[in-house]
C-alpha cells in the first residue's frame, strides 16, 4: 500500500496560517478543543507520555514531546538556542526552532513539519479557548514580541477584533503599564521570564468595574514565572470563583499535572490538583457528557464569562498532533509543500 510523506518548511507553514479566515481559524480551534476534550475527559491521557527537556550549560533549552492517537503518532522537537551576543555587545535570544513529525498507525511517515510557527499559533489559539467564553475584552495587555506575542495579537484580532479598541504603542511604557492593567479585560502573557511581569497588586488597583482574564503560557520550567503566586491564590480563592470538587475556587490549566511539576509561579503558589480545572473538562461540561447541572452550571458559566480567572498553559502534545495533521490537510487542500513518495 502506498503512502506519501508531505513536507512543509516555516515559510509555506507561516503562509497557510496567516491566510486563513476567521471561519478557518474557529474550525481549527475546534480540532484543537477536541483532541483537549479527549485528553481530559476521553481515555487519550494516559496514552501519551509526560514531555521532558534537557537544559545544556550554555543555555540551550530543549523539549521533547510524543504523541499518539487511533490514527497517527509522532513527536516534537523545540530548540530555544543558547543566548549570542550581538554586534553591539548586547544578549540577544534567538527564535526557537524544531520540528514535528507525524506517521500514521502503521508507522509510515506521512508529515515532516518546521515546529516554530506551528507552536506559536497552536500554543495561542489554546490559550484563547477560556477568552472566548469572556463577556468583555475591550481592553488587552499583551506582554512579549516574539511569535507567542505576534500570534496572540492576530489571533485575538482576528475572533474579536470588532470588540477590541486598538491604542499604539506609547514611549512612556513603565508610567502606563500601571493604568492599563488596572483597566484590563485580558493580560496575555507570552515571555520565558524568571520573575514575574507586574505585581500582584497592579491588576486590582483602583476600583475595577470589570474582572480580568489573565493568560500565562511562557513558564513551561520550575525556574521560569511569568505571575506573582499570590496572584493564582488570590484567584482561586475568590468566594466568586469555581470549583466542583469542594475547593473554595479555581484556576485553568491545559493539564494539571504537568503545571504541578513545570510551572514556577503554579509550583511557588501551593495551589493543589483540586484547585484546578483543566480546559479539556470545561469544553466536556459545556457540551453536556457530564453531570454538571443547575446551580453549578449557572455557577460556571459567570464565572468564566465575568470572574477572575487565571490560566496557565504548559502545552498539551495532542494539540500538538491536531495541529499537525489540521495543517497538513490545509497543504493538501492548497497543493503546497514537498511530497515524497513511500518515504
Amino acid at each position: 500500500m502506498s503512502h506519501t510523506l508531505l513536507a512543509l518548511d516555516n515559510s509555506i507553514i507561516h503562509d497557510l496560517l496567516i491566510s486563513l479566515s476567521r471561519a478557518d481559524i474557529v474550525r481549527f480551534q475546534r480540532d484543537l478543543e477536541n483532541s483537549l476534550i479527549e485528553f481530559s475527559a476521553g481515555n487519550e491521557g494516559k496514552f501519551q507520555l509526560n514531555p521532558d527537556f534537557i537544559n545544556r550549560p550554555n543555555g540551550q533549552k530543549t523539549i521533547f514531546r510524543t504523541f499518539t492517537s487511533p490514527d497517527a503518532v509522532g513527536m516534537k522537537i523545540i530548540v530555544t538556542p543558547a543566548p549570542v551576543e550581538s554586534p553591539n555587545g548586547n544578549t540577544a535570544n534567538p527564535p526557537l526552532n524544531g520540528i514535528i513529525a507525524l506517521c500514521d498507525s502503521l508507522g509510515r511517515p506521512i508529515g515532516l513539519l518546521n515546529a516554530a510557527e506551528v507552536t506559536g499559533f497552536r500554543t495561542t489559539l489554546c490559550a484563547l479557548i477560556p477568552w472566548t467564553w469572556r463577556r468583555h475584552t475591550e481592553n488587552i495587555v499583551i506582554f512579549g514580541a516574539g511569535k507567542q506575542g505576534l500570534w496572540h495579537t492576530r489571533l485575538a484580532l482576528a475572533l474579536r477584533g470588532s470588540e477590541i479598541n486598538l491604542d499604539p504603542s506609547q514611549p512612556d511604557y513603565s508610567k502606563r503599564l500601571a493604568a492599563v492593567l488596572s483597566t484590563a479585560d485580558a493580560v496575555f502573557c507570552t515571555v520565558g521570564s524568571t520573575s514575574p511581569l507586574f505585581s500582584f497588586q497592579e491588576v486590582l488597583r483602583g476600583t475595577r468595574s470589570r474582572l480580568p482574564f489573565i493568560s500565562a503560557i511562557g513558564s513551561w520550567q520550575s525556574d521560569m514565572m511569568e505571575l506573582d503566586p499570590e496572584l493564582l491564590r488570590y484567584a482561586a480563592g475568590r468566594p466568586d470563583s469555581y470549583s466542583p470538587r469542594g475547593a473554595s475556587g479555581s484556576i485553568i490549566v491545559d493539564d494539571a499535572q504537568e503545571c504541578l511539576v513545570k510551572s514556577g509561579e503554579v509550583m511557588q503558589s501551593g495551589l493543589k490538583a483540586e484547585q484546578m480545572l483543566q480546559v479539556g473538562e470545561i469544553l466536556n461540561w459545556q457540551q453536556e457528557k457530564s453531570g454538571l447541572e443547575g446551580q453549578d452550571r449557572e455557577r460556571l458559566a459567570s464565572w468564566l464569562a465575568d470572574g477572575f480567572v487565571v490560566y496557565e498553559g504548559v502545552g498539551v502534545s495532542v494539540t500538538d498532533l491536531a495541529a499537525g495533521n489540521a495543517i497538513l490537510e490545509i497543504a493538501k487542500d492548497r497543493n503546497v509543500g514537498v511530497s515524497i513518495a513511500n518515504f
